[in-house]
């Protein structure tokens, strides 16, 4: 056989920049663009899309007083929920469902054996499995086009839009991905990334008003809010403007970014790390999710971005939820915002930041079957102890630098907020730093403790009895009169769910109590926190031990062998 034999039968490596050739993708095309499904899709799209265009036009023209510029933009509105949902709804949960088929046909064992990056496969997917949405979408835009020539639309304002679109339509296709690749059950990922999507549009929005204030550019409503008077006719464009003067502009860290750049950014964070997740899978089906050292550099990420676009809005009101109502209906009086406003926030970021610990230690925390096959990889290796940051290796330091992380952030965003213009002569002693630090150390450790020691299993069962089951008890206990109220801030106080809340209202001077719970707050507090302290040195302890033990079995077994 010739040279040139041997070289054109020779496996050929796809660039995972070329997305076209991509085997994956092609694959996907010639499927789902078939003409009997996917035709009948882009008809549907194409029958959708004309008939909210004719009909609005029509209103526009003939039933209106509009100008013929302001009567083109009115289908423009429209047609982007079209948009919006072929693309969120429709192509996140056929990435999701595709995904967890795949998986559980065996096509991604097969496909683990292709000559392709992880990257080049994990774009091939991407782009792949919602062809037919995008197909969707391509030929819907065309109406809008004719929307935003006609109707004299800025093109820098209509670009950024759509450019916000198709950032937030791949992070959710990101999203369906990591879904379908961790979720076994295919029902479960098409209702789990349908859930996440209507979650960002339902509940980030609440979450923003409590200070949480990044997670709104996840979505396409900031540029969407920020361009709307330019989509609207003349009349309606100018209320929306009237009323966009009491809302605040996106600023990072005091920096003046636009919506577009600020959400493309912060999408474009998340995006990196579910790819990380993705080729970490493709590379090794039993791997984690994430690395340690990604896991908690994206953590402090996470920090710098809540505190980035927190803090800001502090000094205008905008982070209070009273001052936002007022600002929403100019008609209200001004009003400062309550102190006890200043607790709850305070109080919120520390318990978020304690559940994303959580989540984070979840992801990095190997199991006691991950320890031992990490220590039989490093006896056959020769190696005496396990790679620092593998995913066999503990998980205890990693987490508390998130804790001492996430505990400095929490006291800089409480100082912030207590010491601000809106309440004169407030200080935060530097002394509550430290407890902040204890105790979220305490409940991180705790539960990294038991995740590693015992397992998930043993976690969820803690989470349904310490977590859930006080919380239920002390509302009960709390509901009967007044004088049960000290009985169930005790019995509450053994969640770990209610301490970041119980210690903002007991370590800030600002926090004015009601007198029946004034005294059982602190004492509840520095109780159960003293508590989760004694649990976490001993599950500390206990872990140590239990590494040793079994480090001490593998290397033994390893010289016998």
């Amino acid at each position: 056989m010739s040279e040139e034999d041997m070289i054109s039968l020779r496996p050929r490596r796809h660039g995972w920049w070329a997305i076209p050739v991509n085997p994956i993708f092609r694959r996907y095309a010639c499927s789902r663009l078939r003409l009997r499904g996917g035709g009948v899709g882009v008809f549907l799209a194409v029958l959708g899309a004309g008939f909210l265009f004719a009909l609005c036009r029509s209103i526009g023209f003939n039933r209106t007083d509009y100008d013929p510029m302001d009567a083109e933009r009115t289908p423009l509105i429209p047609l982007m929920v079209l948009q919006c949902v072929i693309l969120f709804a429709l192509g996140t949960a056929q990435v999701a469902g595709g995904m967890t088929g795949e998986r559980d046909e065996g096509v991604i064992d097969y496909q683990r054996l292709l000559p392709m990056s992880p990257l080049a496969k994990v774009l091939g997917f991407l782009f792949g499995l919602p062809v037919r949405e995008w197909a969707m979408f391509a030929v819907t835009f065309p109406f809008s086009l004719w929307g935003l020539v006609k109707g004299g639309v800025d093109p820098v304002v209509w670009m950024r839009l759509y450019a916000v679109l198709i950032s937030s339509a791949l992070l959710y296709h990101f999203t369906g991905l990591v879904t379908g690749m961790v979720v076994k059950n295919r029902r479960w990922a098409f209702l789990t990334s349908i859930g996440l999507v209507f979650g960002l549009y339902t509940v980030v929005p609440q979450l923003a008003k409590l200070g949480l204030v990044t997670f709104k550019y996840l979505t396409i409503v900031p540029i969407f809010e920020e361009s709307l008077p330019s989509l609207l006719p003349e009349v309606p464009a100018s209320m929306v403007k009237l009323s966009q003067r009491w809302l605040p502009t996106v600023k990072f860290f005091n920096l003046d970014f636009s919506e577009a750049w600020f959400t493309v950014f912060s999408q474009l964070g998340l995006m990196l790390t579910f790819l990380r997740m993705l080729c970490r899978r493709w590379e090794r089906t039993e791997s984690h999710l994430l690395g340690k050292t990604w896991a908690t550099g994206f953590f402090i990420w996470i920090q710098v971005l809540l505190l980035g676009t927190a803090l800001p809005e502090i000094g205008t009101g905008g982070l209070f939820p009273s001052r936002g109502m007022g600002r929403l209906i100019p008609m209200m009086p001004d009003r400062a915002p309550e102190k006890f406003e200043a607790v709850w926030l305070s109080g919120i970021y520390g318990l978020f930041s304690l559940v994303l610990l959580y989540g984070f230690a979840l992801m990095v925390t190997p199991s006691p079957d991950r320890q031992l096959a990490g220590w039989r990889r490093a006896v056959k290796q020769g190696r005496s102890r396990l790679p620092w940051s593998g995913d066999a290796a503990t998980s205890f330091g990693w987490i508390g630098i998130m804790a001492l992380a996430g505990a400095t952030a929490w006291f800089v965003f409480t100082q912030r907020v207590v010491e601000s213009d809106w309440f004169p002569g407030q200080v935060v002693p530097q002394s509550v730093a430290g407890w902040m630090v204890g105790l979220l150390l305490a409940l991180a450790w705790g539960f990294q403790a038991l995740l590693e020691l015992h397992g998930r299993r043993a976690v969820f069962m803690a989470a349904i009895l310490v977590g859930a089951v006080p919380l239920m008890v002390g509302a009960v206990l709390g509901s009967i009169s007044d004088s049960w109220w000290p009985t169930a801030v005790w019995v509450m106080g053994a969640s770990p769910m209610t301490l970041p809340v119980y210690a903002a209202g007991s370590l800030l001077q600002i926090a004015e109590l009601p007198a029946s719970v004034a005294r059982a707050v602190p004492r509840a507090c520095a109780f159960w926190g003293m508590l989760a302290g004694f649990a976490a040195v001993w599950g500390a302890v206990s872990l140590r031990a239990s590494r040793q033990r079994m480090a001490q079995i593998m290397l033994e077994s390893g010289e016998k062998e």
